[in-house]
């Protein structure tokens, strides 16, 4: 009789697990932020780029006149722009802080002055 008790206890309980393991389970997931950004004649629009740390982002970034670069190199990103072609830059950053991003492709005489920065909050 005790160990018809032990074997219904022990069935009740995997059959319990089993329903619970079924179940969905909710995801505090961050939405996917995405970005449109254009990069031409010496400047980054939009220049400051603001996000929240641990939130995915999704830059959307296009070259409007001859080949540029885009470049945190705090993130390990560096993506070549040609012109007219979309890129689609996918990151997540971790840590809140000031990034600089930069042009990384010679543009022209005010190459230097093509910068921007991510701020991670």
């Amino acid at each position: 009789m005790k160990s018809t008790k032990i074997v219904m206890a022990i069935g009740i309980l995997l059959a319990a697990g089993a329903i619970l393991a079924n179940l969905p389970i909710a995801s505090a997931q961050a939405q996917t932020v995405r970005i449109d950004m254009k990069a031409s004649r010496y400047q980054f629009t939009p220049s400051t780029i603001r996000v929240k740390a641990g939130t995915p982002v999704e830059l959307h970034v296009v070259s409007t006149d001859v080949v540029h670069g885009f470049a945190i190199q705090a993130l390990k990103i560096n993506e070549r722009l040609n012109p007219g072609k979309e890129v689609v830059i996918r990151f997540t950053p971790t840590k809140a802080g000031r990034y600089p991003f930069i042009c990384s492709v010679f543009c022209g005489p005010q190459h230097s002055d093509m910068k921007g920065e991510l701020v991670v909050e």
